[in-house]
């Protein structure tokens, strides 16, 4: 099969997508899904640079990028009762390193959903990876409910423009950090206070916060120790020394105010996710969707650190 491959860590470049790669072959609780579209992450390029190659990611080379994917199921194994042969379905790989760009892709039956009628199969691709992460962030690691504060660093980007929208979805007062471009764009998505880091960085928002979800892990919880005072909740989406000890302290029960969100995907989440599209409470914003032969120019892209909303490939 076709499969968007590279065989050494490496710039955007290392990107092929070849035509004699195995087909995948689903297991009892497996489908099979034939692709249409891919979102693409910021894990995606630090996967594909190499990151995490000795700890988290240890699939060997040559290997299959990318970890969401939308597409129409092919074949489901013989345990798979949810779903069937032509089912539209959307999802992620818990696969840390991924492997799902390509023609066929894999997934165990809980990592996919059936896809939001009302939008297309592309925007439905950019969803799973960042709407699960925000989602997780702020109702498992913030506790987020109903009139809490909160302050998202990093809100124009694909997990951030969907952390606006569940943070308001949970009943959160929203303030919300991104380039003085994007400000109206992250107003139109629901934050009630928008604030530019060309003016003010995050840690110098003079207000009290419930929470702070730290989007591309540019602090440290310290940072925003008067916003946060003893009980605020910093969560964090980059596996570093200082989160990972934080969400180990977080996990035996001994101080819980440093989080670090490790997005799995389920299918109980993406139904959730699905059901707010439909209803009109969530929205992916697809930025900009490029053919798989300009799959780099997608990397390099996200590699800008200036996306809004989300981007994809196109299969």
């Amino acid at each position: 099969m076709k499969a968007l491959i590279y065989r050494k860590f490496g710039p955007p470049e290392v990107l092929e997508w070849v035509d004699d790669w195995p087909e995948p072959v689903p297991a009892a609780t497996d489908v099979l899904v034939k692709t249409v579209a891919g979102g693409v992450n910021p894990k995606d390029v630090l996967v594909r640079k190499g990151w995490f190659r000795r700890t988290l990611a240890r699939t060997p080379l040559p290997r299959v990028s990318g970890l969401e994917v939308s597409g129409e199921i092919v074949a489901v194994g013989a345990a798979v009762q949810a779903f069937s042969v032509g089912d539209r379905v959307f999802g992620m790989t818990n696969t840390f390193a991924g492997g799902v760009h390509a023609e066929l892709a894999k997934f165990d039956h809980d990592e996919i959903f059936h896809c939001p009628a009302n939008i297309s199969m592309e925007e439905a691709a950019a969803v799973p990876l960042a709407a699960q992460t925000a989602l997780q962030a702020l109702r498992d690691c913030c506790g987020l409910k109903d009139g809490d504060k909160i302050l998202i660093n990093g809100a124009s980007g694909g997990v951030g423009h969907f952390a606006i929208q569940i943070a308001n979805a949970l009943g959160a007062e929203v303030h919300a950090i991104c380039g003085p471009r994007n400000l109206q764009f992250v107003k139109s998505l629901g934050a009630h206070a928008a604030y530019s880091y060309a003016d003010r960085p995050a840690p110098e928002i003079d207000l009290a916060f419930d929470a702070v979800f730290d989007v591309f892990g540019k602090f440290k919880r310290s940072a925003f120790a008067k916003q946060l005072g003893s009980r605020g909740i910093y969560v964090s989406t980059v596996p570093k020394p200082a989160t990972l000890w934080a969400e180990g302290l977080a996990r035996a029960g001994i101080v819980k105010a440093g989080r670090l969100v490790r997005v799995h995907s389920r299918s109980e989440d993406l139904k959730c996710l699905k059901e707010w599209i439909e209803g009109g409470t969530l929205r992916p914003h697809l930025e900009k969707k490029y053919p798989v032969s300009q799959a780099a120019d997608a990397h390099r892209h996200i590699e800008s650190k200036h996306t809004v909303g989300k981007i994809c490939i196109v299969f």
